[in-house]
């Protein structure tokens, strides 16, 4: 098996050397490479007016997992004997467990709704466990923002603090940034696999001046405006190289998404030829770092999988079986995750990229559609949900 007969789930292309060149011509002029320096705040600032927003509602991480903490840190602070407990989804990538625990919260796995596959605002205010939560972490899967007015009503109505991890929404909030909040942040991912990277980063996107000066002292351990250690802190400042690298992204990013709505549009298309058996869920309905298909239960995607690579397609379990299944969280409380463990078990990551090519997205079809043999048994009440996640 060769590099080029293989179709790879995802193959990031950050811009190239050639359009970061007069970015880094200027860091090496003024030898300033970190501490917030003048192209983390030029980018800051251009997230910013894209959003639609003031410069203060974007601030720059080293990562989307720091990006969490440092929002979680800035919201609520470390957590408390008396309120200990962090409610998140288990649907969800495990750097969003990692960073509650690291702020000093226990996990405790909520289960989502089969609608959105986000946590359900409504249900949570109900929640049996509520007086012992210091912090509610609701998910943007796959992009898609939960209702983020609900989402400060809850904490409005509970006084629990809220935060997003929207580690994929870039494009989301991009195109809706009324949803960007003074009382919830959201943290955003950079990192290589996001339509919009700077090879590696995050963001906290806050429209609160206090918050987010907050955010900036967490990020530089805990020091605003003195080299005195106020607040439980980290090192979560990003680099002038990252930046460089965001600063000409940001310069392609329009072609770039047209980019991939022209392989989201290749998918559909192919999808209308030859039917897959199951629901393709496509940008722009879902970032466009993403193109996930739902099979018809857990043997169809098994089914599925088995046969995409022997076709030589790789796919992604991008959330694997939920956070809960993860060794590491096994002692971790949890409701009960009916919709969870039906999800994670027909959800496959399929190849997208950019310039994914016209025939490999063919290619990818026709083989879901060797695998669509007719399911046995009584339907699953969880099929369909990927029809409609927003």
């Amino acid at each position: 098996m060769t590099y080029s007969d293989y179709v790879y789930v995802c193959r990031p292309q950050l811009p190239d050397a050639e359009a970061i060149a007069g970015y880094i011509r200027g860091i090496d002029s003024r030898r300033h490479y970190s501490n917030r320096g003048p192209l983390v705040q030029q980018l800051e600032e251009r997230i910013a007016t894209s959003f639609e927003r003031p410069a203060h509602a974007v601030r720059s991480t080293s990562s989307g997992t720091s990006a969490l903490e440092v929002a979680i840190l800035a919201k609520t602070g470390l957590a408390t004997p008396d309120r200990p407990l962090a409610l998140i989804p288990s649907f969800s990538f495990a750097a969003t467990g990692l960073a509650v625990e690291r702020c000093g919260y226990r996990v405790h796995f909520v289960d989502i709704d089969p609608e959105t596959w986000a946590l359900d605002p409504v249900a949570l205010a109900r929640h049996p466990l509520l007086d012992q939560a210091g912090l509610i972490v609701s998910v943007a899967p796959y992009g898609v923002l939960p209702d983020m007015a609900a989402l400060e009503a809850l904490h409005a109505a509970t006084g629990v603090p809220v935060v997003v991890d929207a580690a994929a929404a870039f494009e989301a909030v991009l195109d809706h940034p009324d949803q960007i909040s003074q009382s919830v942040p959201l943290s955003l991912s950079f990192h290589a696999t996001k339509t919009f990277s700077t090879g590696e980063g995050g963001a906290v996107i806050w429209d609160n001046p206090a918050g987010q000066d907050m955010v900036q002292q967490v990020s530089n351990f805990g020091f605003f405006l003195s080299r005195e250690c106020k607040v439980a802190g980290t090192n979560a400042k990003m680099s002038e190289y990252h930046a460089a690298v965001g600063l000409a992204m940001l310069d392609e990013f329009p072609a770039r998404r047209r980019d991939y709505a022209r392989v989201s549009a290749l998918y559909a298309k192919a999808a209308e030829v030859c039917d897959p058996g199951g629901a393709m869920l496509l940008p722009p309905r879902v970032s466009s770092a993403y193109a996930l298909f739902e099979a018809q239960d857990a043997a169809h995607f098994d089914r599925a999988e088995k046969i995409l690579l022997g076709g030589k397609v790789e796919t992604r379990r991008w959330y694997e079986d939920g956070q809960h299944t993860q060794p590491h969280f096994a002692a971790a409380g949890s409701d009960p995750l009916p919709v969870t463990d039906s999800l994670s078990r027909k959800l496959i990551g399929l190849p997208m990229a950019h310039d994914l090519a016209a025939h490999d997205v063919a290619r990818v079809v026709r083989l879901l559609q060797q695998a669509a043999e007719p399911a046995a048994g009584a339907p699953d009440p969880t099929h369909g949900m990927a029809t409609s996640p927003a």
